[in-house]
């Protein structure tokens, strides 16, 4: 319950902040531009900044363990969603199927999910999502560009998983395992950086729904499937799966809560990039954005009552 409360926090915080996005977008502070550059410079340099910085503690074998087992089961909850995507929503089934099933996968555990994870478990679980992020990398840029474009380019996918955001992992990794830390005139600096993130990322995710049309969103009955998928079924047979895992709370709780963040933002650049109905697509990720306000809480509730 506490740590649903605490969720509840967060989650207020962050939607404030969304608020004001909104607003400044709303009132041209911000338009299309302005937020189409914030939101590089927070994948390329904010999270990433965050992201290495996790790494920064001290070397214990049991960290490096938590690590490993986050991975695993990071691999299986993947693996278990997209055997189940693919019986509720068959590719051949319906034109937009590609784009539900990417929406319906895939999370939004970067914007939404690594400023959540800070403020409810802190830098350490951070450190776990990490390895949660990696995962995602791998399978979306195979698995998940495979079923928007029809086949899959290995070349294509290695070359995109190197990102700022796994490179920042690898490095600090690197620098986990080896027990480097970095000296204090660099730390303090990255560490204001990446202390950026919540509250840029809310701003550009306000900025996203303000640019969007919600109230369209609202009137297609089938997103309300998908986000039933996406935000409920999904997370709730996730936690009945992980329930069983004889694993360490603060690595089960990491992949919940990323499992529950509403859709990523990649379907929409991908539907984009191969001639999918990008409209679609961006609006399954504001109304499941708008939805998880509430389904998040709900889903680390039900966690906490079953873990």
């Amino acid at each position: 319950m506490e740590l649903a409360l605490v969720t509840v926090e967060k989650i207020t915080e962050m939607f404030l902040i969304m608020l004001a996005g909104a607003a400044a977008f709303r009132w041209k502070i911000l338009d299309s531009a302005s937020n189409k550059k914030m939101s590089g410079l927070l994948l390329k340099v904010i999270s990433p900044a965050m992201l290495f910085m996790a790494y920064q503690i001290e070397f214990e074998g049991e960290r490096l363990r938590g690590l490993l087992v986050t991975m695993a089961l990071s691999m299986a909850s993947f693996a278990w969603t997209i055997i189940l995507v693919n019986r509720w929503i068959p590719l051949k089934k319906h034109e937009d199927a590609a784009i539900e099933q990417m929406a319906t996968i895939y999370a939004n555990c970067g914007f939404i999910g690594i400023p959540l994870i800070n403020g409810i478990l802190g830098i350490e679980g951070v450190f776990y999502l990490t390895a949660y992020i990696t995962a995602l990398n791998l399978i979306v840029w195979s698995h998940g560009q495979a079923i928007m474009r029809g086949t899959m380019e290995l070349k294509t996918a290695l070359k995109n998983f190197i990102q700022p955001a796994t490179v920042a992992i690898g490095l600090g990794i690197v620098c986990f395992l080896f027990r480097i830390r970095i000296p204090e005139i660099l730390a303090s600096p990255l560490k204001m950086v990446g202390d950026m993130n919540t509250p840029l990322a809310m701003l550009v995710a306000g900025g996203t729904l303000a640019e969007g049309n919600l109230l369209g969103a609202l009137k297609k009955t089938r997103a309300y499937r998908i986000s039933f998928l996406k935000l409920i079924l999904i997370p709730v047979i996730s936690i009945l799966i992980l329930s069983l895992v004889p694993a360490e709370r603060i690595y089960v709780m990491t992949i919940l809560v990323a499992i529950a963040c509403p859709t990523a933002a990649t379907g929409s650049m991908f539907a984009l990039q191969y001639n999918k109905n990008s409209n679609y697509a961006s609006e399954l990720f504001i109304i499941t954005t708008v939805f998880s306000l509430v389904t998040i809480p709900l889903m680390v509730l039900l966690a906490g009552w079953i873990l």
